[in-house]
């Protein structure tokens, strides 16, 4: 999180040269794991590249409107035994960049670098248990999801056009280090396809003494991007202060001292035995 949000990533904006080096970072970290390209997909590595609008990302000098920007989302795999079955984790990685009027850079440590910091942990923690599950379990850091959703709509028409929409479970981390909550929220969209995931999650909250509060619609999350092509989404957040408003959300103030760590860990950890359990 600390790297994720500090000034040298200038707030990370998609398309810019600070987005392309967190991206490196990121498919170096998937690498050294040992984890696979999501093949299923056709992807040989672990990019998947999308274009972007310029006028749509928050870049400080914009190239022309007419050139379409390349963005990416950035996928690894810990194979199943059963193929075509996955359980998949997201979390955008990119920032809001530089308020060009103040030059105040919008760190995004909650929203968020919480979430990413969580999926990659996740990785770290499965593909080191020596354990083949029944179903594959992927890990997906969505580009371009600020500015228009774009990284969690092209996985999306990827897994429709692989054919993949009826073997997916996605849970999607975002603002998990929010201070001042005291319980985790779980937004299912009112979908019944997501109702697995959520006994799931209520399961692993329930083991962890972890107090769950059950929403509805929340389109502003990745997730809502899923629900358009049919397929199961939640997203999992901590509590903010205030049910309406989160304290640091988009601004400047959302620093990584700010990060409600206790917040941080049940979330990451109620996810874990979560994706787990329905990778078994």
């Amino acid at each position: 999180i600390e790297y994720m949000a500090g000034d040298e990533l200038r707030g990370r904006p998609s398309g810019s040269e600070q987005s392309r080096e967190l991206e490196d970072h990121l498919e170096e970290s998937l690498a050294g794991l040992g984890l696979d390209p999501l093949d299923e997909l056709g992807l040989e590595g672990y990019r998947q590249e999308f274009p972007v609008p310029p006028e749509r990302c928050f870049l400080e000098s914009p190239p022309p409107a007419e050139t379409l920007l390349t963005c990416a989302n950035v996928l690894a795999k810990l194979p199943g035994a059963s193929s075509g079955e996955m359980v998949i984790l997201t979390a955008n990685y990119d920032g809001m960049g530089v308020d060009t009027s103040s030059g105040d850079i919008y760190p995004g440590a909650d929203y968020n670098a919480s979430g990413t910091s969580a999926v990659l942990e996740l990785a770290r923690i499965f593909s080191s248990l020596g354990h083949e599950p029944a179903k594959t379990l992927v890990f997906a850091f969505l580009g371009a999801e600020e500015c228009g959703g774009y990284g969690a709509d092209a996985l999306a028409e990827a897994l429709e056009s692989g054919g993949l929409r009826d073997g997916v479970h996605i849970i999607n981390i975002e603002g998990i280090g929010a201070g001042g909550g005291d319980y985790m929220d779980v937004w299912d969209l009112n979908y019944r396809k997501n109702r697995p995931v959520v006994a799931a999650l209520d399961e692993a909250a329930s083991l962890l003494e972890v107090e769950v509060e059950l929403g509805g619609a929340d389109p502003g999350t990745s997730a809502a991007f899923f629900y358009l092509y049919h397929m199961p989404a939640v997203t999992c957040d901590w509590s903010w202060f205030e049910r309406d408003e989160h304290p640091d959300f988009h601004l400047p103030s959302d620093t990584p001292d700010r990060i409600d760590r206790e917040g941080l860990l049940r979330v990451t950890q109620v996810v874990a035995v979560t994706a787990w359990t329905l990778a078994q």
